[in-house]
């Protein structure tokens, strides 16, 4: 455990270094063109929101291409007055089209907001850093308890015991594997792990496992790396009957969930307007006791001070309520649900919980796991290996440990704990079949209600995978104009080719299409090529990169891969992973746009080809491309 604090040293050290460049040292124009930034916004609203904090409401009226801004992220409002450049720190509470709304972290708005030139750029959060240093810290500290006893078996030092086994019940709304997976989960004394490869129906199984682990044992801590699958499982939960309680930044938190957070069941609460009562009294009595006299003698003096003494008697009267509220929501809430580092928040302090749960462990920092694990009794991990990792930017730290998780680890070392779910809803046979043959053992099935299904309902089941081979077309990489990023000019044409062709077909109208590529580059450009009319002729059109997409999907899905050079030199494509997650979002048609003779020097993608030249298609550019 030391190397991965060593590691996580690294990594912070290189996102702060990456945050002082971007925004301290690059130009505006390489912040916009990286995706780090606004520039220029207008400014549309500005008021007050939750807790009295101060908010802005900006609007992008520069270039409209794809960023990297998104609720929950830390970020500041700046203006660019000539070389200076004037700050607030604040939170991106949403981001829709081309309008955020920004919640400073301030008690008012700065008064440069009307000098024009403003703009709005990520910022570095050493926060959560901070939280995972100290968690780390305990856990390696930890002896002789129950925290020292999930450490040794996560690190694979002490083997998880379960409950003797059982019949499995069926569960009429889960299929054979998800309903063993139910099974062991609640037989498990420490550890448990729930394997979902793409499309196999994780979140349904996991809301099974977190209901009937409330029925033993309330409230069930439930966490995710991200906000979003915080609220993805909120809703979840939700939605079969559970009273769910979602901790958190509310500039973080989804709005469709507002109704399940903290703040808002306190809103609803019988004490809180007496609450808000005594707060308005200490106040006032606050007010009383500052206020001007043209005379101020000893019996003002005394006056005044009696006047604070019951101010602060009335606060701590308060805070004492507040926490008894608080404990009472939380007490009979059969769901808590938060990120990994929101449960350190203060409301949990001296918690513990019979079960944690923690969905896209695969996606997560070890020191990030490590700070729900401090409040655990038994653990319930869920997620995939070998979909996207967690994002480490420090090669040196990502080799040290930081590359390996808590997920990976388990898995390996405690197969016993582990159950497969082994049938999908997402894909047809043809599309899912080298994912599943590479990753999975071939273990996983398609369900019979999508294994044949392909666009337009009918057409050759071959046709569903299409490799469009661009060797020898003379499409090489290159950097993308304005970032290190690469991009492929010829790919991107092909990619808004194969789209136009689509829209051709009956049916169109009703199809969802995620137009995919590893770099930012090529996403940025393909972009700036579609138009609105295009946009608009089918049901949804996402363009974005692959770690964008994960936990996503489309009727059809096309991929740029972009790399081609004489050195067959394909980048972090060789995180193979990363392609697992881009092939398996496709529902009916997946197109994939690579230059072979680069992509296929690595033994998976010539895989891929062989694969796709016996059970699928495969075409050269050349033929109309």
């Amino acid at each position: 455990m030391k190397n991965i604090a060593l590691a996580l040293q690294l990594e912070r050290d290189a996102h702060a270094e990456r945050f002082r460049v971007l925004t301290g040292v690059a130009p505006v124009r390489q912040r916009v063109a990286e995706g780090v930034a606004w520039f220029p916004v207008r400014i549309r609203e500005t008021g007050y929101g939750f807790g009295e904090y101060p908010f802005v409401v900006v609007e992008r009226t520069g270039q409209a291409g794809p960023h990297q801004l998104g609720g929950g992220k830390p970020c500041q409002l700046f203006s660019q007055s000539g070389t200076d450049q004037r700050t607030v720190n604040g939170t991106l509470h949403w981001v829709t089209g081309n309008l955020a709304h920004v919640i400073l972290r301030d008690n008012d708005h700065p008064e440069w907001l009307d000098d024009g030139r403003i703009g709005v750029q990520l910022a570095f959060d050493v926060s959560g850093f901070k939280d995972m240093t100290e968690a780390l810290q305990r856990i390696r500290a930890a002896d002789g308890d129950r925290l020292a006893h999930l450490r040794d078996i996560l690190f694979g030092d002490k083997e998880p015991t379960f409950e003797p086994p059982t019949s499995i019940e069926q569960i009429s709304s889960l299929n054979h594997s998800q309903c063993a997976a139910v099974n062991l989960a609640l037989r498990a004394n420490d550890v448990a792990i729930i394997h979902g490869p793409p499309g196999t129906g994780k979140t349904t199984t996991l809301v099974e496992v977190i209901k009937r682990c409330a029925r033993k044992a309330r409230p069930v801590l439930v966490c995710a790396p991200s906000n979003a699958a915080v609220d993805l499982l909120t809703e979840r939960c939700a939605a079969v009957g559970l009273d769910v309680v979602r901790l958190g930044n509310l500039a973080r938190i989804d709005p469709a969930v507002m109704e399940h957070t903290l703040g808002e069941r306190w809103r609803r609460h019988s004490m809180a307007d007496d609450i808000k009562a005594m707060r308005k009294r200490a106040d006032e009595f606050r007010r009383m006791a500052t206020k001007y006299k043209r005379s101020f003698g000893r019996s003002e003096m005394e006056q005044r001070k009696l006047l604070i003494k019951e101010a602060k008697s009335i606060i701590t009267d308060v805070r004492r309520m507040e926490q008894q509220v608080t404990n009472l929501i939380l007490d009979q809430a059969d769901v808590v649900a938060c990120t990994l580092v929101a449960s350190r928040n203060e409301e949990l302090r001296g918690r513990h919980f019979e079960y944690v749960v923690i969905d896209e462990a695969g996606q997560a920092l070890d020191p990030a796991m490590c700070i729900p694990l401090q409040r655990a009794e038994r653990l319930i991990l869920a997620g995939d290996p070998h979909q996207l990792p967690p994002t480490v930017i420090d090669q040196q730290a990502a080799q040290m440990a930081l590359s390996t998780t808590m997920l990976d680890r388990a898995i390996k070392t405690h197969l016993v704990a582990v159950s497969l779910l082994t049938e999908q809803y997402r894909m047809n046979h043809v599309i899912m079949s080298y994912s599943n043959d590479t990753f999975y053992e071939g273990k996983v099935t398609s369900h019979p209600s999508v294994e044949d299904r392909t666009i337009p309902d009918g057409a050759p089941i071959k046709d569903s995978l299409l490799i469009i081979d661009t060797s020898g077309r003379g499409w090489e990489e290159a950097p993308g104009e304005g970032s290190e990023s690469l991009a492929n000019a010829g790919e991107a044409e092909c990619a808004v080719t194969v789209f136009n062709e689509l829209v051709l077909l009956d049916g169109h109208e009703q199809w969802s299409v995620g137009i995919i590529s590893p770099y930012r580059g090529q996403v940025r450009r393909i972009a700036s090529m579609i138009t609105e009319e295009q946009r608009s002729s089918v049901a949804m059109l996402d363009v974005d990169t692959v770690d964008s997409f994960q936990g996503s999907e489309c009727d059809v899905i096309i991929i740029s891969l972009v790399r081609s050079n004489d050195d067959h030199d394909i980048g972090f494509l060789k995180d193979i992973r990363r392609m697992n997650v881009a092939m398996t979002r496709a529902r009916r048609k997946l197109v994939i746009i690579g230059d072979g003779s680069t992509i296929a020097a690595h033994p998976f993608y010539k895989g891929l080809w062989e694969y796709a030249e016996k059970n699928a298609t495969v075409v050269s550019a050349w033929s109309g491309y």
